[in-house]
């Protein structure tokens, strides 16, 4: 069990967490936290209204009502009354299944909102306790997670082909767990129990159902399982159940196996707040996909589509982005056709400023145009050790006369270093909610507001639910 007597310089991470997620309160955080997490809110909710009408989310759906015992949490953009636990499953999956849903501190959203949306239902939160879980679900996913994989610009970072997972899961998973202690009011000890329950019992996130042939189950690893997993582990340290409190820096522990290091700082807060470094998805497809699709689309601007003709295309990206990227197949599905840095990428070279779910949904109609399936089979990923970040990409363009043109990628559309702003924020959620909500401006002015808000049944009454 983790004590409450040992001293904080030697007390274990999750302490650390617990007392930070126990700790917040309004008041005690700089402003653009709480309007970064309203933003976070927002752009997830999207997600999920846009994502739920798509067949893979309907049939996953229709499982968990088959399953479900109970009757008592709403989902976003249906008909339907399902678990909490369900529910969340649910919201997650449709939020994740576009591939739209933020990337700040490695998808840390998707797990956040898709369990506060369902305690807040049968907690009967108002909108500030509803903020305040979600700050501390989003900010320890993101903290635990970046601590390892911005420790020492990510060189820290073992290789997927060395661990075969893509962690986000497991850390969103035991945010969960803070998010879910902070809405029940759990204390201190009981919330860091939370923590490690929640790390002992998350999906192990594996690469191969990512980047490997394509299967409907993959939008549930990051947001749905993480959700009711970590609503799961809440409940369990409510009820006095302990987890393994050295379970993130154990020598075999979590960041033993994914990592060769991690900084604690990062973890500690102690190098600001990760809700204040946005990262939200302006491409509907992976965010390893981006920077190359931004390179692509800079040079047909620059220099006309024409540039690609006839040409070998290069991506260059840090290494464990190129053995991913380099080696998939032409897509043949609407999962592989989000994952395949070759064909959004020849999207982007052949006139698309922007990836949208249609490029998915209509992958037969795009790929059999030859301009397009040509293209696929001219671009190439190669590894550049230089590059920072997978945010950072060079995209160069050689014909038989030698290199026609290049550019470099220092940050791609909606990165950390080239955020959306809340107004591109505002639009993506209009586009994705268009003739799904009954007053759109309305809806945006009540989240941005929520704190406010004392009854938040106008989350789902809102929503036309056609499903």
């Amino acid at each position: 069990m983790i004590a409450d007597s040992l001293p904080s310089s030697q007390s274990p991470l999750f302490r650390h967490l617990a007392e930070f997620a126990g700790h917040i309160s309004f008041g005690n955080f700089p402003e653009a936290v709480l309007t970064e997490a309203k933003y976070c809110l927002l752009d997830t909710i999207g997600c999920m209204i846009a994502g739920a009408s798509l067949a893979e989310s309907v049939d996953f759906a229709r499982a968990e009502a088959a399953m479900s015992e109970k009757v008592e949490a709403r989902i976003v953009g249906r008909q339907l009354r399902l678990s909490a636990m369900a529910a969340a499953r649910v919201n997650g999956y449709s939020g994740d299944v576009l591939e739209l849903n933020d990337l700040i501190g490695g998808h840390a959203s998707i797990g956040a909102v898709a369990a506060v949306l369902a305690l807040a239902e049968v907690e009967r939160l108002d909108g500030m306790s509803l903020l305040r879980a979600l700050i501390a679900g989003i900010e320890v996913t993101a903290r635990i997670n970046m601590a390892y994989r911005e420790s020492h610009g990510g060189r820290d970072n073992k290789a997927f082909t060395d661990v075969g997972v893509s962690s986000e899961g497991i850390p969103s998973t035991i945010g969960v767990g803070a998010l879910t202690s902070v809405a029940l009011g759990l204390k201190d000890t009981q919330i860091a129990n939370a923590l490690a329950i929640a790390g002992t019992l998350a999906g192990w996130c594996p690469v191969e159902v990512l980047f490997g042939p394509s299967s409907t189950i993959k939008p549930i690893m990051f947001g749905g399982w993480p959700a009711s997993v970590g609503m799961l582990a809440g409940r369990y340290a409510s009820h006095g159940l302990t987890g393994p409190r050295d379970l993130l820096e154990s020598p075999v522990g979590l960041y033993a196996t994914l990592a060769k290091g991690f900084d604690a700082d990062i973890l500690k807060g102690s190098l600001g707040w990760q809700l204040e470094k946005p990262r939200r998805k302006w491409h509907a497809c992976c965010g390893f996909t981006h920077a190359g699709i931004d390179g692509a689309i800079k040079l047909r601007r620059a220099h006309g589509g024409s540039i690609f003709d006839n040409a070998r295309i290069e991506i260059f990206v840090v290494p464990p982005v190129a053995e991913l990227m380099g080696s998939a197949k032409a897509p043949t599905t609407e999962t592989e056709a989000r994952f395949s840095g070759k064909y959004c990428v020849a999207l982007g070279a052949r006139g698309a400023d922007r990836i949208v779910p249609d490029h998915s949904s209509s992958l037969g109609v795009y790929m059999t145009d030859p301009a397009i399936r040509d293209l696929v089979e001219r671009i190439e990923y190669r590894p550049m050790e230089s590059l920072p970040h997978f945010s950072h990409s060079r995209v160069r363009v050689s014909g038989p006369e030698g290199e026609r043109a290049s550019v470099l990628v220092t940050g791609y559309k909606g990165s950390q270093s080239n955020p959306l702003t809340h107004a591109e924020v505002e639009e993506k959620f209009r586009d994705l909610t268009a003739g799904k909500l009954k007053d759109p401006e309305g809806y945006i002015a009540k989240i941005l507001t929520m704190e406010k808000a004392t009854d938040l049944d106008w989350l789902y009454d809102d929503v036309i639910s056609a499903i």
